[in-house]
């Protein structure tokens, strides 16, 4: 597997340079809102992140042609497609829902509808395409500051990784592994003070190859605790101001370098720490990439215990 995840950081860590200034030419960026300066950054540089993957669980293929693997493929990259489209002519909400939803519908072959030895039936087939446009949801909502859509990610692909390799699901560990060691190379560029934005191509895929693993390798309930932040983000920004689209967010304020959030503003994981005191931008990444190492670990141990 070693040499699998080798090609996905590789790959990730050559193209993303090329691919920024490329993208920088094009004029595809976006404004760090949290700088004084309001720098243009060069934006959907997950695609090299999608590239990177691709390519590993390609080569894994090749050594290993599970259908499996071929899954988190054709998933993973109809997903980045759809964050490319997204990217260039913003999909509405509906169109969003319908083509994951869509997506996800290529897992129903592969899931097993037994949850904690209970047969759920056709019920958990329905819920399958549902929860996976929830999981590419949630892992594109939590952004908005320099690594922290990245390295929460990364994080969670490594936990999702271990539990699946502990689970005995090889083709589950590749998907996750792939997907940690790509975003592993691109939060190289993407860290305080970020110079690229992986744009939704990026932050989509990471929803579904985590929960690919999670169908595939039938580690549901582990999986949950490994996506418990994502969810109460989502949560949180629900709770706090109901349905919102990217434009109706009002910006955290940037004051003396530090982080603050304005008043009547929507919650969120980083702004819980944020509001709790005013902190800069990577002490805020920080703390929301500490709570997903601890639910990783959670899972991690639950896993090995069970």
């Amino acid at each position: 597997m070693l040499q699998f995840f080798a090609a996905a950081f590789f790959v990730t860590f050559v193209l993303t340079p090329i691919l920024k200034n490329k993208l920088a030419e094009k004029g595809i960026t976006g404004i760090d809102l949290h700088k004084a300066e309001k720098v243009e950054i060069p934006e959907m540089g997950g695609i090299a992140v999608l590239l990177g993957f691709s390519i590993s669980i390609i080569a894994a293929y090749f050594f290993n042609p599970d259908s499996r693997l071929l899954l988190g493929l054709v998933v993973v990259m109809l997903i980045g497609l759809v964050g490319i489209v997204d990217g260039k002519r913003r999909l509405s909400a509906k169109q969003k829902v319908l083509a994951l939803s869509a997506v996800g519908l290529l897992l129903i072959p592969f899931a097993k509808p037994t949850l904690s030895g209970q047969d759920l039936g056709i019920l958990y087939l329905i819920f399958v395409p549902i929860f996976f446009m929830f999981a590419c949801n949630f892992t594109n909502m939590l952004a908005g500051f320099n690594g922290l859509e990245i390295g929460t990610g990364a994080i969670a692909s490594l936990g999702m990784a271990v539990v699946a390799y502990l689970n005995g699901s090889t083709e589950g560990a590749i998907i996750s592994g792939a997907m940690f060691f790509a975003l592993l190379a691109f939060l190289y560029y993407n860290r305080y003070p970020a110079s690229v934005f992986p744009g939704d191509v990026g932050t989509l895929i990471i929803g579904a190859a985590l929960f690919t693993t999670m169908i595939i390798s039938k580690i549901e309930l582990f999986g949950a605790i490994i996506l418990a932040p994502y969810i109460a983000d989502a949560a949180l920004k629900y709770l706090s101001v109901g349905v919102m689209t990217r434009e109706s967010q009002t910006p955290t304020e940037l004051r003396d370098g530090q982080l603050f959030v304005p008043a009547g503003s929507n919650m969120s994981l980083a702004r819980f720490f944020i509001r709790r005191k005013p902190l800069r931008e990577p002490e805020a990444v920080l703390r929301v990439w500490a709570v997903e190492a601890v639910c990783c670990v959670a899972a991690v141990g639950l896993a090995m215990w069970v």
